[in-house]
């Protein structure tokens, strides 16, 4: 459902205000952001920047791992748990 949203979605429309004419922070725009728009070298901007702020909004809305950092009544740990294998490719 996320990557859908993403991918359908927010993109798009990130992608459009990059490389579109029409878009906003293009510089081949009538009038572009700050009289100069963004100036990309070979898309990586649109890109990154998506990824970069999906993952900062995701990250936020999740919040830390339960357990890591709190015990079960809310108490902060002395230190916190060490984090169990979580990939099977990876072990």
């Amino acid at each position: 459902c996320y990557s859908v949203f993403l991918c359908g979605f927010v993109y798009p429309v990130c992608a459009h205000a990059y490389w579109s004419y029409n878009g906003f922070l293009s510089p081949f725009a009538a009038e572009p952001l700050w009289g100069s728009g963004v100036i990309d070298l070979a898309g990586s901007g649109p890109v990154h920047m998506c990824g970069g702020v999906a993952a900062l909004v995701m990250g936020i809305i999740l919040g830390p791992r339960r357990g890591r950092f709190y015990d079960d009544d809310g108490v902060p740990l002395e230190e916190p748990k060490a984090m169990g294998p979580h990939s099977v490719s990876l072990q």
